[in-house]
């Protein structure tokens, strides 16, 4: 606040005085008490003076950049490393996981000033299982699935993958493992298999090919000039909406991951299409985590887990709390 105080009073002031001096020399010299020629060097004598002064201003808004930098490089400094890159790396690295995913008395917030989001969290996720959550805004559906994919670390409880701490598993398995696809599809400007295998070399174009197809967009990469190698705009300007989130699920299914989490990834597309998406992905027999607000989408789950503020208030198929009446069931009327 000085700062700005300051970048507004000095120019204002050197303002003012140049038109006083002006006006009252103006004067005078039209009377005759001082020459036109008085009156400039005295208007440059005072520019002189008050330019180191306004220069002054600028130093003084300077240093307190500097002073904000180095409290960003302190804050860096004493920050707790990320856990991410505490993990064990070695031979086992890229070890692919089995896919079964294990959360017990998981507890977790944004802020420890506030309430904690999730409290006392459970779920069970085993290979070729397929468990949705469903819940309202802010329920925390979004936020357990950053935390099975290992983005958020939990405040209490653990999260096991294959009996295993996430925290001690191998980034490189981790990362070969695990594929997450939330809301947001970010597409870059090149070809279909630039998007899809992320320019690595090492995947095969069958591999792309194998994930166009169960991501139901293989037909209509093949009607593009080029085939996978068509071309992609960037942020996928020359596609649909729902061309683009199938782009981003056969990107996360190009690795043949063994855990899959997605989150509101079908929203654009049509009840066909999607049927025919969630088919195939069960289909591939990964352990499969299903954010969805269209209850369509999750109605054949194995297991339906319903929140409400952070708290499991239901868990069950379709069929079952459809039965029971409770808060599935509100949510099947009102959608």
């Amino acid at each position: 606040m000085p700062s700005a105080w300051l970048g507004v009073v000095a120019p204002t002031l050197a303002t003012f005085n140049s038109a006083l001096i002006l006006w009252i020399g103006g004067i005078r010299a039209v009377e005759g008490h001082i020459s036109v020629g008085l009156l400039v060097a005295f208007q440059a004598l005072v520019t002189r003076f008050t330019a180191p002064l306004t220069r002054l201003n600028g130093v003084a808004g300077r240093i307190q950049d500097f002073a904000a930098d180095v409290a960003r490089l302190k804050d860096v400094e004493n920050f707790q490393a990320d856990p991410l890159y505490a993990r064990p790396g070695g031979g086992e690295s890229t070890r692919r996981l089995h896919g079964h995913v294990e959360l017990e008395n998981v507890t977790f917030g944004y802020s420890p000033l506030d309430q904690p989001l999730l409290t006392g969290f459970d779920l069970t996720v085993g290979p070729g299982q397929q468990v949705a959550l469903v819940g309202g805004s802010g329920s925390g559906k979004s936020t357990v699935s950053r935390l099975i994919s290992g983005l958020y670390t939990p405040w209490d409880g653990v999260i096991r993958i294959d009996g295993r701490r996430l925290e001690d598993i191998p980034r490189g398995a981790l990362a070969a493992s695990v594929s997450f696809v939330d809301q947001d599809v970010f597409l870059f400007e090149g070809s279909v298999r630039d998007n899809v295998a992320l320019w690595d070399p090492s995947i095969p174009d069958e591999a792309v090919v194998e994930a166009l197809k169960d991501a139901a967009l293989y037909d209509v990469v093949t009607r593009r000039p080029g085939g996978i190698h068509s071309r992609v705009e960037q942020d996928g300007r020359n596609f649909s909406g729902g061309q683009r989130q199938r782009l981003e699920i056969a990107r996360a299914l190009v690795r043949r991951p063994s855990i899959l989490v997605l989150d509101e990834v079908t929203s654009a597309l049509d009840a066909e299409t999607e049927q025919v998406v969630m088919d195939n992905l069960r289909r591939r027999g990964c352990a499969c985590v299903v954010i969805a607000h269209r209850l369509s989408t999750v109605r054949d789950s194995d297991e339906i887990v319903v929140l409400q503020h952070g708290t499991v208030v239901e868990r069950g198929r379709h069929e079952e709390l459809v039965a029971r009446g409770g808060a599935y069931a509100a949510l099947v009327r009102e959608r």
